[in-house]
């Protein structure tokens, strides 16, 4: 009888244990706190931990079904990532609470009508590097619910990526069903001009803050394209085929940040119809214009329309040779007297510059991150002030001043300016027409050394010659000469 009894308590024991154990279709991912990972095909397949489903490059080949979908409700997932996988199509999607989708690095060539209507709390919706085209990419994708009584769009949009595709142009309706809208991205798609459809539906975003549209071969920006957004605040037209800056910024009236890297732009110049400068942007903070093989030249006033510009980043440009001292500088009504914009970030490493005029900010002391490196810097008295000035800002900055080299003059070449200040030494002026006086005068006392040395030389060799030394070269004497001209004549002539 008490081996009975030992052996139920042992297996009652056994059996409490034993429902502890997790069962194996769970994810064994789960954190305290979090809901549990529910026993579907798509957390067997991916990582379901906090809030998250992760699919990343699964190697899935064909998109979940709704009703996969619709067994994670219980999880509510906030975020899901489906990037790098190889699925074709996108097809409807369950109800969830998922604020940012991942569609990215996939082959996605079609997305069924309203595949994302169920997702009324999703803010993001990443469908770059796939290979969406104007023909497959139809308005209807983004539809919200609808009933006979009521429309419901994706009211929570607010940032859509539609980079790298292939898109040529943009449904004039594409984005019908995204009213709130704030940040869309078309960069690298082979759009080369912005036609007519694709004007209308960039015009029918009124809250876009955000717009990326880099690497897109566009030639120019039209007419009335930057007219509607009138919240729009960051610009990037960067790395497309701009020969000046576009005058229909003027258009865009709460612009802060604008890139322009990477525009074959010659030069600005306020008096130029091909090259002409910044148009008024009053709010414009922030400009990028780096990595530009072709622009040489920065004109007087090209940027004085750029009346609150704190950051300037104008790097990387090996044909950037000259920036007017007024470029920044903007005359009053009756041109009489400047303003300058207050920079705080200035960036001009890596071009061509000989020199930095003092007066291309009007506070040098307010600048909070300086780099003017890497320049072939002229080391004269024009340059001076660099060496007392600016040198002690850039190091107090904690900015590495030791890469502003001397290029010119040759006397110079390869002292860092702030050796130069530390030696304090006080550099010469270099001559207006371009002479160099120092080499005149080592020219000079070459020559007058070579005379004294050539005098005496020549004497000797003179005398050596006389005394008949150089006859084995046949350079003879002048005794030697005057005798080979003199001859004895004969005994016998009659001279009469």
């Amino acid at each position: 009888m008490g081996w009975a009894v030992a052996i139920f308590v042992f297996l009652f024991i056994a059996g409490a244990h034993c429902e502890d154990v997790k069962t194996p279709g769970a994810s064994a991912n789960v954190t305290a706190g979090s809901p549990k990972a529910p026993a579907s095909d798509i957390c067997r397949q991916c990582v379901c931990k906090d809030n998250k489903v992760n699919c990343y490059d699964q190697n899935l080949d064909t998109f979940f079904s709704k009703e996969e979908w619709a067994a994670l409700a219980d999880f509510k997932p906030k975020i899901v990532d489906l990037s790098e996988n190889s699925f074709t199509n996108v097809t409807l999607m369950a109800d969830l609470s998922i604020e940012i989708l991942n569609l990215s690095r996939c082959k996605i060539d079609v997305i069924e009508n309203a595949s994302f209507k169920e997702l009324q709390e999703m803010r993001v919706l990443d469908l770059s590097y796939n290979k969406l085209t104007a023909a497959k990419l139809s308005p209807h994708a983004f539809e919200g619910k609808y009933t006979p009584e009521q429309y419901e769009p994706l009211a929570a949009m607010r940032v859509l990526n539609l980079a790298y595709n292939d898109l040529h142009s943009l449904n004039q309706d594409l984005f019908e069903h995204l009213p709130q809208l704030e940040e869309l991205d078309i960069s690298g798609n082979p759009l080369t001009t912005i036609d007519h459809v694709t004007l209308i539906a960039i015009s029918s975003l009124p809250m876009l803050k955000v717009l990326r549209m880099r690497s897109c071969q566009l030639t120019e920006i039209p007419e009335k394209f930057l007219h509607t957004p009138l919240y729009l605040s960051r610009l990037d037209i960067s790395d497309n085929q701009l020969t000046a800056v576009p005058q229909e910024l003027e258009e865009t009236k709460n612009l802060e940040y604008l890139n322009l890297n990477q525009n074959p732009i010659r030069e600005l110049d306020m008096t130029s119809e091909d090259y002409p400068g910044f148009p008024r942007l009053r709010k414009l903070k922030e400009l990028h214009m780096c990595n530009m093989p072709s622009l040489r030249r920065i004109g007087p006033g090209a940027l004085a329309g750029l009346e609150s510009l704190e950051s300037l980043h104008m790097s990387l440009n090996p044909s950037l040779e000259f920036i007017d001292p007024k470029a920044l500088a903007r005359p009053d009504d009756i041109g009489e007297t400047y303003d300058w914009p207050l920079i705080k970030q200035l960036y001009l490493q890596s071009n061509n510059l000989s020199d930095i005029d003092s007066r291309l900010l009007s506070r040098w002391d307010l600048l909070e991150k300086i780099d003017v490196s890497d320049n072939p810097y002229l080391c004269d008295c024009s340059t001076q002030w660099i060496v007392d000035v600016l040198v002690p800002l850039i190091e107090e900055k904690k900015t590495n001043s030791s890469l502003m080299v001397c290029h010119e003059p040759i006397e110079m070449r390869g002292y860092t300016l702030k050796h130069l200040n530390e030696i304090h030494r006080h550099m010469r002026c270099v001559d207006k027409y371009g002479n160099r006086p120092e080499r005149d005068g080592a020219i000079l006392l070459g020559t007058l050394i070579g005379v004294l040395l050539a005098v005496p030389i020549m004497l000797g060799l003179v005398l050596l010659w006389r005394k008949g030394y150089f006859g084995w070269l046949g350079l003879r004497g002048p005794v030697d000469v005057s005798r080979a001209f003199y001859k004895r004549a004969p005994a016998d002539d009659n001279l009469f």
